[in-house]
């Protein structure tokens, strides 16, 4: 008993301790990149892309307000209370702001892809980040609306595995420095390490969840036959 009982606690510390870890770098990340929000080119911490970020700041804005809002209110939407009872309806308001914040900032965030430095490998890492990230929440929002909430759940985290990337990119870079690797190379790396790793994870945790839920259905199955038999079995000893 006491073994079931230590057994049972563990999943739950650990994802308390992956929710604030998640929380902590999401503050982190959001702290940093309100130095945009300055519009002032001299605050901007991307020495390299200043003259860039100051010819398309609209564009710049657009993907730092959304990317800011999204990776903020993710981590509350897999808090598992948030989903039902009297928190389910902020649940649905704070998806519809998530979603409208992946459409904004992921549509500015394609659109700089093309300037990202590094040239064509960067640019392509950030594109192809983009769009994945809005079609990811565009499959979690068709999947909501049809009510298959299975479906939802997998693409919302796979969606913010994505905004993680943020996270990720401000984690790796001064890694990078730290080891005495090439900013420009790093850079490069970076633009697809931030992000694939992340997807990679979230595709090991769905099928994870996958297979506990078979596991579960199949224990349920396996009851309600031994069940029935014993029934059918105490039936016809009646019969007898």
């Amino acid at each position: 008993m006491k073994a079931q009982i230590v057994q049972s606690q563990k999943p739950g510390l650990l994802k308390k301790t992956g929710w604030s870890v998640m929380m902590f770098g999401a503050i982190l990340a959001s702290l940093w990149s309100s130095q945009y929000l300055s519009l002032n080119p001299e605050a901007f911490p991307f020495n390299q892309q200043k003259m860039v970020y100051t010819a398309h700041m609209t564009m710049v804005i657009m993907h730092i307000v959304g990317a800011m809002l999204a990776i903020l209110i993710g981590p509350f939407q897999f808090l598992p209370g948030i989903r039902k009872g009297r928190w389910l309806k902020l649940h649905r308001w704070l998806g519809r702001t998530y979603l409208l914040s992946i459409l904004v900032g992921g549509l500015g965030g394609l659109y700089m892809a093309q300037f990202a430095y590094g040239g064509l490998i960067t640019e392509s890492g950030f594109a192809a980040l983009a769009v994945l990230w809005l079609y990811s929440g565009f499959m979690a929002y068709r999947h909501i609306r049809n009510k298959d909430l299975e479906g939802h759940r997998e693409w919302m985290t796979r969606n913010y595995a994505l905004t993680l990337a943020g996270v990720m990119l401000r984690l790796w870079m001064p890694t990078s420095d730290a080891l005495g690797i090439d900013f420009l190379m790093a850079y490069r790396v970076v633009g697809w390490l931030c992000w694939v790793p992340n997807l990679l994870v979230a595709e090991w945790i769905i099928r994870g969840i996958r297979r506990s839920s078979q596991r579960v259905d199949l224990s349920a199955a396996t009851v309600s036959v031994q069940k029935t038999a014993q029934t059918n079995s105490e039936e016809n000893v009646y019969a007898d």
